[in-house]
């Protein structure tokens, strides 16, 4: 049987669960930025106006895509936290 030390075993598991929190992290950026637009989510639930298609609220919260001042927005339930579309701001033309 063979021995290895007890700190390589504990480098070894704080690396591990780094590992886990930034896939967890890696994930949930990658299902922000696989959301529909506004047309795209109206359409897909059939909808004239936006509402939550898992509780059916229409109050909304919104958060930027990859930090609080970004321009890119997701707009989420206010009520279950469901994520439910992305606001990209019209590009300027020069």
């Amino acid at each position: 049987m063979s021995y290895v030390p007890l700190p390589i075993l504990f480098i070894m598991g704080v690396f591990f669960t780094f590992w886990l929190i930034l896939r967890k992290f890696h994930r949930l950026e990658q299902k922000k930025r696989d959301l529909p637009d506004l047309n795209g989510y109206l359409y897909a639930h059939n909808q004239t106006e936006a509402r939550c298609s898992a509780c059916d609220s229409t109050e909304f919260k919104d958060d930027g895509l990859s930090h609080g001042k970004d321009e890119r927005r997701i707009i989420s339930c206010g009520r279950c936290n469901t994520m439910l579309y992305r606001f990209d701001p019209p590009e300027e033309s020069a």
